[in-house]
């Protein structure tokens, strides 16, 4: 049943990405601005956090590569996405 809280703070935070990543696009007068700026936010939550923790866990190696790339298509679609 705790899946549900974590399925309602994903609908809140996207539902919250849009007006923010707005925001920030009409604070810092380009778009690319803004998007740079969101570039660095993946980066290091979604690039730092996730290694430090494999690493902290022995769990570095094991990257297949047909889950590599389904992996990073997945990510390329949610970049692709922002722009």
């Amino acid at each position: 049943m705790t899946w549900i809280f974590f399925a309602l703070g994903a609908v809140f935070l996207w539902g919250m990405y849009g007006p923010a990543l707005h925001r920030g696009q009409v604070l810092l007068g380009h778009p690319l601005r803004a998007l740079l700026c969101v570039g660095v936010a993946y980066f290091l939550i979604g690039v730092l956090v996730p290694l430090v923790e494999l690493w902290r866990q022995g769990e570095l190696g094991g990257f297949g590569m047909r889950g590599s790339t389904v992996a990073t298509l997945a990510g390329v679609l949610g970049a692709v996405g922002a722009v």
